[in-house]
């Protein structure tokens, strides 16, 4: 996906992991256990090259 975005003249200014929902923390609390983000989305802000 960097790749995508970088070959078609962006520069990736901000890449954000969203913080676990506390949902998931209880349904999958051993695999989550003390992380601060939970890697289901990316969020990108781009800027124009």
């Amino acid at each position: 996906m960097t790749e995508c975005f970088t070959s078609a003249g962006f520069r990736i200014a901000v890449l954000d992991e969203p913080p676990a929902a506390a949902s998931a923390r209880e349904r999958f609390p051993d695999e989550l256990g003390g992380r601060s983000s939970f890697l289901c989305f990316l969020f990108f802000v781009l800027e124009a090259a």
